[in-house]
């Protein structure tokens, strides 16, 4: 038997990144353009921030669990699954993060003062909705496997944890489990394919968690 040091990290994907990238690519092409859409959205998201008025934070809470909702089920679901059988757990998770951000942010009927805490936060969003999609020319993967905001999960959880971080309420701590889940896997997940942004999706995370005591 070969001894377990002498496996690599790659030696535990399912799937090739030749094989991931392309799914990306085709997923992409099939939703075009709602990209352009998720952009304008997750700008928008961000607006409501900075401008901080009464129960805006319901309204980030609302989009948010509906995109955690349809990155579940459309990508994790519906297609990563189809190369990895731990995605339908990630989709589990996903699903649970939309119902979390309802039961935190939306039920409560008492309104809702302005809460941004700080720059820290929106910032971290900003950069995960305007910056991210742009990684994949930096790791010479080209445009079309570009990660878009409401679209793909990195830029979705890191955006949420920005988010997350300028909203803080009572029972926020619960809200970073997933995010902050997922940006260890997508950073394992990355490393393992020798991609140079592997540290980012961590990066980001720890950041926008930072913000929050900022």
């Amino acid at each position: 038997m070969t001894e377990w040091w002498s496996y690599r990290p790659s030696d535990f994907l399912m799937y090739s990144p030749r094989v991931y990238l392309r799914q990306i690519e085709i997923y992409n092409n099939a939703l075009w353009p709602l990209q352009l859409v998720m952009l304008l959205v997750g700008i928008g998201l961000v607006w409501l921030l900075l401008r901080s008025r009464q129960n805006d934070g319901r309204i980030v809470a609302i989009v948010l669990a509906a995109l955690w909702l349809f990155v579940g089920w459309d990508y994790l679901w519906s297609r990563l699954s189809s190369i990895n059988w731990a995605a339908t757990y990630a989709a589990c998770g996903f699903a649970v993060q939309a119902i979390l951000m309802i039961v935190v942010h939306v039920m409560p009927s008492k309104s809702r003062a302005p809460l941004l805490n700080g720059i820290s936060g929106p910032v971290v969003a900003a950069v995960a909705v305007l910056l991210y999609p742009g990684l994949s020319l930096i790791a010479g993967r080209g445009l079309g496997t570009s990660e878009v905001f409401g679209i793909m999960p990195d830029p979705t959880a890191i955006a949420t944890i920005g988010f997350l971080a300028s909203m803080r309420q009572r029972y926020d701590f619960v809200l970073f489990v997933i995010p902050t889940l997922w940006c260890i896997i997508s950073s394992a997940t990355l490393y393992a394919m020798v991609d140079t942004t592997w540290w980012i999706p961590l990066a980001m995370c720890v950041l926008g968690i930072a913000a929050t005591f900022a």
